[in-house]
């Protein structure tokens, strides 16, 4: 128990020994939305349990605990008592029936009270012959009408269990009667409570209403003189053990109809249950020569039956047997339905855990199984479900349920349909050595077996005959459940239906498809918006003839793009464009370039291409590539030199050194320019010039540029020295100023008149 980790629940603590568990999952079973314990100090077990009009849960069970846990004003706040028994578990101070009810998030105990007398009380004792597989003891069922009242089908020892105001006030004699009960919804009163039964034992499982809000009750019974009544389908008691069914008026006062249904040999009803016209359906066990009635499907000499009674159950409109053919129970019921399409669907469990306590030597193998079933094998102890037409002519479905190596099955209890065909079950799996090897479904809340032994196993099975069912997905079918695409990407839709003769695809954007399989279909929407797709199933072979369904899927057109192409000159670098993302990632051709810029700046020195991948506020991606066109550049080279006359400015004198083949021209920087590959130029004004060889290709346009210094030089060529200082000196002038200003250096050679040198 140290690994059942309550959460959000009104019971925390462990009570101790066997505690009941309870676990709310969402629909899908992947959240566990609550789990708590409900128990006292010792022993307690679940029945049944159902959700009344305000999402509020019942629970119907057994307890042995004196200190189970009760509200205020409760019907009975003391535990009654009876004789010890071990029935699945052990109930050392005897039983009394519990009834609970719990607020719709499982943090409130609303309502709790025991039910019971002196004796034993929801326990089918061992030694009766109704137990007749492992978990029988156990069975009880209850329901809710409108109002939310409570109605309980159960077992009682106790001949002083609280009866009042019905048809059975005096317990019947034997070692069990049938119980029926009407509680309040606040279960503060037993509105009227009756014994149901003969002098030997008997036991109701199972509850319905019809629309009148009487109740039809059904079980087993090994009493001779169980009452029927006059005109009745069957008055008297085939031999060992008959199933019954009983209509009783819904304020509890009398038994309406009532009637045996069996053989000399063992017969039991498990389930009942009404179609819309009223018309009544039982689902149970025999080892008798069990009536076939003829144009019904049928595996003779088969352990579970099936049959249809008018709504006053006197006259029988079909009976049949299935199962593996030998001529004993294969399975313990465990659920049964007739939707409104009277449609029947029946399920149990069967195998080891029955022949290894010294049940029914039998098991699953052998049971039908359609082309269809989830699970065409079985290991002999598995789970199997079955469904018939509303005349039991055809098997529409069977499949198995179970692991490979581990026996599964429910310890008694109650399990259940809804009107849709979908059965829900918590059973006992991975038994034997903590087995992983039931079936669990993706995402499921927790898909191993924690437990050295058994571990509940709680699944949701949909076995309706006619269902539309859609699955989106990507083209690569990677992507189950998609809902929103980008242009132009198309989509895959599955058809995940069951049943179905023909199905009819209705796109929304005036697209349509007819198909005659379940083979998935690819579209395209050309337009962004959101469409409702919708699923037409038909097969006029079912009472409703179609189902539909519906999904939607939002289209959008990528937002990002990028671009225009460049056309660069060499060296000048270019700054790519993209726009419309929330994220970039470029990359160029060779990949030696990447940036998650939306513009980044590139300068490449040949021709080159930029993919980026633009991802969008809707998700969606857009591929787009710039190309980027490099003019070569052009190696400009030229020389030059300056002539000086010692009185003025010097002459420029250049050369052009490039490649013959190219455009180019000088400037000089004041205005003139040449295109001759040699040149002299002569400036006007002293200065700094940038003389630039320019080329040109294309649209580019390149230079070379040198600054070149062009200054007046004046530098004498006679010195008179003599007595006047002022004669003595000579100056070298450089743009107007000394030359010693500049950052030119001069050397001065002195000649005498002869021509040699005189310094």
């Amino acid at each position: 128990m140290e690994v059942f980790q309550p959460r959000r629940s009104f019971q925390v603590t462990y009570g101790g020994a066997y505690d009941v568990a309870i676990l709310k999952y969402d629909s899908t079973g992947s959240q566990l939305l609550y789990a708590s314990y409900l128990g006292g100090s010792n022993n307690e077990s679940p029945h049944s349990l159902v959700m009344n009009s305000k999402n509020e849960l019942l629970i119907l069970g057994t307890t042995s605990s004196f200190d189970f846990p009760t509200t205020t004003g409760a019907i009975d706040n003391s535990f009654n008592g009876g004789i010890p028994e071990a029935n699945v578990i052990p109930y050392f101070n005897g039983s009394d029936l519990f009834l609970v009810k719990i607020n719709a998030n499982g943090s409130q105990l609303l309502a709790s009270t025991y039910l019971g007398g002196s004796a034993n009380d929801g326990l089918n004792p061992q030694v009766s012959p109704l137990v007749a597989n492992y978990g029988d003891e156990l069975r009880g069922d209850l329901i809710t009408d409108p109002q939310d009242n409570i109605y309980i089908s159960t077992v009682t020892s106790s001949p002083d269990f609280p009866v009042s105001n019905s048809f059975g006030l005096t317990y019947k004699g034997g070692i069990t009667d049938a119980l029926v009960l009407n509680i309040n919804e606040n279960l503060t009163q037993i509105i009227w409570a009756g014994f149901l039964g003969g002098n030997a034992a008997d036991a109701s499982h199972t509850i319905k209403t019809d629309a009148a809000g009487n109740l039809l009750v059904a079980g087993g019974t090994a009493s001779f003189d169980f009452p029927t009544t006059a005109g009745a389908y069957q008055t008297v008691h085939g031999g060992y053990v008959d199933g019954w069914m009983s209509k009783i008026l819904s304020d509890g006062s009398s038994v309406l109809v009532s009637t045996f249904t069996g053989t000399a040999s063992f017969n039991q009803v498990y389930f009942i249950d009404l179609d819309l016209d009223e018309n009544v359906y039982v689902y149970g066990q025999t080892t008798g020569s069990f009536p076939v009635t003829p144009g019904v499907y049928t595996n003779a000499n088969s352990g579970q039956f099936l049959q249809k009674f008018n709504k006053d159950m006197n006259a029988l409109l079909f009976s049949t047997v299935f199962g593996a053919g030998r001529g004993i129970p294969d399975i313990s019921p465990t659920a049964f339905l007739v939707n409104d399409c009277n449609n029947i669907y029946m399920s149990g469990w069967g195998g080891l855990i029955n022949s290894s306590r010294g049940f029914w030597n039998s098991g699953t193998q052998g049971m039908p199984v359609t082309a269809d079933a989830i699970q065409k094998t079985t290991a002999g102890s598995d789970f199997y479900f079955i469904v018939l037409t509303d005349d039991a002519s055809e098997l529409l479905y069977a499949t198995f349920l179970g692991g490979n190596q581990s026996p599964t099955h429910v310890d008694g209890g109650t399990s259940r349909f809804d009107k849709g065909g979908i059965v829900y079950h918590a059973v006992c799996a991975g038994c034997g050595g903590g087995y992983d090897d039931f079936p669990t479904t993706p995402n499921a809340w927790s898909r191993q077996n924690r437990s050295l032994n058994c571990n509940n196993a709680a699944f949701k099975f949909d076995l309706s005959s006619l269902k539309a069912r859609i699955q989106t997905n990507s083209v690569a079918f990677d992507m189950p459940g998609l809902s929103k695409i980008c242009m132009p990407d198309p989509i895959v839709f599955q058809n995940k239906s069951t049943g179905g003769q023909f199905y009819e695809w209705d796109f929304g954007d005036g697209g349509q498809f007819f198909r005659q399989d379940t083979a998935y279909v690819v579209h395209a929407f050309q337009a962004p918006g959101t469409y409702r797709v919708k699923l037409l199933a038909v097969d006029i072979g079912t009472c409703v003839g179609k189902d539909s369904t519906y999904t939607n899927v939002t289209v959008s057109k990528p937002m990002g793009f990028a671009g225009p192409d460049q056309v660069m000159c060499f060296d000048a670098g270019a700054r790519l464009v993209a726009v419309g993302g929330v994220s970039y990632l470029w990359e160029n051709w060779d990949k030696t370039f990447t940036s998650t810029q939306a513009s980044p700046l590139v300068n490449p020195t040949d021709d080159d291409g930029y993919v980026v991948k633009i991802t969008d506020v809707n998700g969606c991606l857009t591929k787009d590539t710039v190309n980027i066109e490099v003019i070569p550049g052009i190696d400009l080279k030229f020389t030059y030199n300056k002539f000086y006359d010692c009185f003025s400015r010097p002459t420029l004198n250049v050369e052009n050194l490039t490649d013959p083949a190219e455009n180019v021209f000088f400037d000089f920087g004041d205005g003139t320019t040449s295109d001759l590959d040699q040149t002299k130029h002569e400036y006007s004004t002293d200065g700094v010039f940038n003389v630039r060889l320019v080329g040109t290709k294309e649209s580019c346009i390149y230079e070379e540029v040198k600054p070149i210094p062009v200054f007046e030089l004046k530098v004498p060529n006679v010195i008179t020295p003599d007595d006047h200082p002022e004669n003595n000196t000579f100056v070298l002038l450089y743009g107007g100023s000394k030359l010693s200003a500049s950052s030119l250096k001069a050397k001065v050679v002195i000649y005498n008149r002869w021509g040699g040198k005189s310094l």
